[in-house]
């Protein structure tokens, strides 16, 4: 395991589910408007990364909104890569300003715990197209519904 994997795995605070959840994504700056439904691809207590098709820019304020059980949840956008190279749809990684099982995954894994988890510094991409997202943990992955 290469070195820039170790540091994405000490900063990992919990277990990453692979889920397509339905959520709206909705700008809270005026200066930079949209409103666009998607499904999460991966999702965790801190956050998710969401199928785009558009660019977003990393540090904007987002609503996320029509969750399961019609929650909805402040965050900011935390990266933003291509997928492939035709620029058609954009990989979103999204930080939830508020940790919690907000996408209502029952049973959850014993990580996503209800204490909030001491922040720590997630280490700056060496590549600037690098989503922080594509590093998984060796912890492994829950996958619910899969035997």
């Amino acid at each position: 395991m290469s070195s820039s994997a170790t540091s994405y795995e000490t900063a990992r605070r919990s277990t990453r589910i692979r889920a397509q959840i339905p959520v709206r994504v909705v700008s809270l700056d005026p200066a930079s408007q949209f409103s666009e439904s998607c499904y999460t691809v991966v999702v965790n207590p801190e956050g998710c990364g969401i199928r785009l098709a558009r660019a977003v820019e990393p540090g904007l304020s987002v609503l996320l909104d029509e969750l399961p059980g019609g929650n909805s949840a402040r965050a900011r956008i935390t990266s933003c890569v291509p997928l492939g190279t035709e620029g058609k749809y954009w990989l979103v990684g999204i930080a939830l300003e508020q940790r919690g099982n907000i996408w209502c995954i029952q049973p959850a894994p014993a990580d996503w715990g209800t204490e909030p988890a001491p922040a720590a510094a997630v280490p700056v991409p060496k590549k600037k197209d690098e989503w922080p997202y594509s590093v998984f943990s060796t912890k492994g992955e829950a996958h619910p519904g899969r035997k």
